[in-house]
Formats: C-alpha cells, sequence, structure tokens
C-alpha cells in the first residue's frame, strides 16, 4: 500500500530518534551543569529556555526535514505522520530514559544538590527583587522541592513509565503539526 512505511523508513525514523533523544540528554545534562553555576536567575532562565527550545522543537524539527528528505518521495499526511511519530516515539523513549538513567546513577548526588539549591536561591533573589510576599516565595519553592525530590527518588516504573506514556500521547498532537507542516502537497510521479 502506498501509505505503508517500508523499513528503510521505519528505521531512519528510530535512528533519527535516537539521535535526537541522545541529544536531549546532552542537553539535559549541560543544563544541570549550567544551573549548578549560574551567577543570576536571568541568565539561568535564558540558558535553560534556550537548551529547551533547542531540544524539543528545533532539533525535532531538523531531523524531521532530514527524515522527510531521505524517504519523502511521496510523503502525504498518514505517511508523513506515521513516520514522524516513529521518530518522536523513539527519541522520547531514548530521551526520558537517558535523562532519568543519567540523573540518578550517572551524574553524582553533589552536582544535583548543588543545581537545586542554586536554583532554589537565585529564584528567591529574583521574587524579592520583584517584590514577591514571602507566601509566593514559598509556593514557588514547594514547586521547585517536589522536582527536586522526584529527582531523587530511585528508579522505579512509577517515575519513569508513565512520564513517558504522557509525553508519548502530547507528542502525538505534535507529529501531527509536523505531518501538516512537511506533506506532500501534491503526489510526485
Amino acid at each position: 500500500m502506498a501509505n505503508e512505511l517500508s523499513k528503510q523508513e521505519k528505521k531512519d525514523g528510530i535512528i533519527y530518534g535516537a539521535i535526537v533523544g541522545v541529544l536531549t540528554v546532552v542537553l539535559s545534562v549541560i543544563g544541570i551543569y549550567h544551573t549548578q553555576s549560574a551567577s543570576n536567575y536571568s541568565s539561568l532562565f535564558v540558558v535553560s529556555s534556550a537548551l529547551k527550545i533547542l531540544g524539543s522543537i528545533l532539533a525535532p524539527i531538523g531531523f524531521v526535514y532530514l527524515l522527510k528528505k531521505r524517504n519523502g518521495k511521496n510523503w502525504l499526511f498518514s505517511t508523513a505522520l506515521k513516520s514522524i511519530y516513529i521518530f518522536l516515539a523513539s527519541s522520547i523513549i531514548v530521551g526520558s530514559l537517558g535523562i532519568t538513567i543519567t540523573q540518578k546513577l550517572l551524574i553524582e548526588r553533589p552536582v544535583l544538590e548543588g543545581s537545586y539549591q542554586n536554583l532554589m536561591n537565585l529564584k528567591i533573589v529574583e521574587m524579592e527583587g520583584k517584590g514577591a510576599t514571602d507566601e509566593e516565595i514559598d509556593q514557588q519553592m514547594e514547586v521547585i522541592e517536589k522536582d527536586r525530590e522526584f529527582a531523587f527518588e530511585p528508579i522505579s516504573f512509577r517515575n519513569t513509565i508513565p512520564p513517558i506514556f504522557i509525553s508519548l500521547l502530547l507528542n502525538f498532537i505534535f507529529a501531527m503539526v509536523l505531518a501538516l507542516l512537511f506533506r506532500s502537497t501534491q503526489v510526485k510521479k
């Protein structure tokens, strides 16, 4: 059938997704080390936003372009969606598992502790500078503390697999948008 993906198209999606997943892990590690050493919240925010945009939007769009260039002769919406979703699913699985393993097993605990402590200190200074109340600051610290607790939990099914499934569901929408943008508008003969 014309809408079915070839083995090569599936393989390309998985390989490109794995590359983006590894890139996501690397960007995450860079973010942790930058958070640990950042001197003000503004630079922390800019760098962390840039890393997130690069890892979750620009890199996937770039690799979808490469995927289409390699396999998209007749990339109708259905074919594009399947190919892109295989790519995104692969990147999510590799990235999520990689970040979890890296944070929980490879990055030394003092580095992660320092990262969260510096984030909290910088956030407090930033919020005080903007005139935030103690209650508002406490609420923000509670959010960061929950993230910190999650980061230090041992690896388990509960803290690894459900977030992957949630990401897979949300990225289906991203895959549909990308399929609309990258599909062939007319079939080449």
